[in-house]
């Protein structure tokens, strides 16, 4: 676990209460609530954490992968031009850089906890389930893109070297060299070539996808989702991280997601259901170990 990832975490803690606040009708969250959340819903907890363990995993494997990776990113540059220099130099200001950074730091590691948060509590187990599913499918369908597919940031390699040229000539990282600290993070956390298909769309735009299917109401979430996916968009190309190819391949991945949970998803949770039945009855412990004893 790095420092990002522990600001997602103090950030959730602290957004829950206001978000379930904002999108659910004034609710409050109590404890007890909390409690009967985790009691519930510990499968979707689980899948959640398995995720982030699988993805910490994976990531070992792609330096050494590298020499079986095609770089696709001249193609892209060729492809793209230098559209993305022009939407930065239009808009490069230090404000809008913190704002950008915060909006991409902050972004779609808090929309799929939260959101699947939000719909656990208020006991919506349908959506939950669906939302559970749908993460535990996304991160797979992107790793052989990670591991075999380089594409580097448009910004490339100026984080390393600051009077060198990036890739599109004058883009600037703008979040990688925004202090020595801040560089110093992700030159020892970041490859800089797995770009393609970004997540950081993939996610919250299977999210509002899979929401659009099986939700109604929840207007004001969805704006929110809306208007987050134009902001990241925003986000990661101004800030020299993602090329506009990565945004179009972090749409599809979200398409192709929410179509194998609308297919699979229910199938996966009569199985693991059954199997959380046959647990609660060999192992009286299981059954509700969020829940006080009545002893």
């Amino acid at each position: 676990m790095n420092i990002i990832d522990i600001l997602v975490i103090i950030q959730l803690i602290i957004a829950f209460p206001v978000g379930i606040y904002l999108f659910a009708n004034k609710r409050k969250v109590t404890w007890e609530g909390i409690k009967d959340m985790c009691d519930k819903y510990r499968w979707h907890i689980f899948i959640l954490i398995g995720i982030y363990l699988f993805k910490s995993f994976v990531f070992l494997f792609e330096a050494p992968f590298e020499k079986y990776a095609i770089n696709f990113t001249p193609m892209i540059h060729e492809f793209e031009g230098n559209r993305i220099f022009w939407i930065q130099h239009a808009l490069e200001h230090q404000w809008m850089t913190i704002f950008m950074a915060v909006i991409y730091i902050g972004s779609f590691l808090f929309i799929m906890t939260f959101s699947l948060a939000l719909f656990s509590y208020l006991d919506k187990k349908k959506v939950a389930s669906k939302l559970a599913f749908l993460n535990f499918v996304l991160f797979p369908l992107t790793i052989p893109f990670y591991l075999f597919v380089l594409v580097y940031v448009p910004s490339y390699p100026k984080m390393f070297y600051p009077g060198a040229q990036s890739i599109i000539t004058g883009m600037e990282p703008l979040l990688y060299n925004f202090g020595p600290n801040v560089n110093d993070f992700f030159v020892n956390y970041d490859t800089f070539n797995n770009c393609f298909p970004s997540m950081h769309i993939g996610y919250p735009v299977a999210i509002l996808l899979s929401l659009m299917i099986n939700v109604r109401g929840f207007k004001g979430y969805k704006y929110f989702l809306l208007a987050m996916i134009g902001l990241i968009a925003l986000a990661i190309v101004y800030l020299g991280i993602h090329w506009i190819t990565d945004i179009i391949g972090g749409f599809l991945i979200a398409i192709i997601g929410v179509i194998i949970t609308e297919k699979y998803a229910e199938r996966f949770w009569r199985w693991l259901n059954r199997f959380d039945r046959k647990l609660r009855k060999r192992y009286k412990w299981w059954d509700s170990p969020f829940q006080p004893s009545n002893k």
